[in-house]
């Protein structure tokens, strides 16, 4: 069974690439491109991991931090970002990240990044 994957941005070109990406790699994707839409999908389904743009409509960084630390059992989460080191840190203690990737970020990295943080699927 494929791992699926939650993509976080609100880039239409950015996630059209990431699906691509993940698609070659035998990764199922689904997408939210509003804090509300990320919120929905990670309490309605399992992921293997979420690739979460720390800036997504919708919500400041900090209420959307803040909402996500209310999804129970939300999947390991890859902040992607251009935010700066700081930002990125402070954001990846408050949830726990499994890793931090800061924009932009080769394929290859992305990837290996993904697989060592999925979750088996369920």
């Amino acid at each position: 069974m494929k791992a699926t994957i939650l993509v976080v941005e609100d880039d239409r070109d950015s996630t059209d690439m990431l699906r691509e990406m993940f698609r070659m790699a035998d990764y199922e994707i689904e997408s939210a491109d509003t804090a509300d839409g990320a919120i929905a999908a990670m309490t309605q389904r399992r992921y293997g991991a979420a690739l979460l743009d720390l800036t997504v409509t919708g919500a400041t960084t900090s209420e959307l931090i803040e909402r996500l630390q209310g999804v129970p059992e939300r999947p390991p989460i890859v902040i992607f970002s251009a935010r700066t080191p700081d930002d990125l840190r402070l954001a990846a203690e408050k949830l726990s990240a499994a890793a931090v990737l800061q924009k932009p970020a080769s394929m290859a990295t992305l990837l290996a990044t993904i697989k060592r943080v999925l979750r088996p699927a369920s």
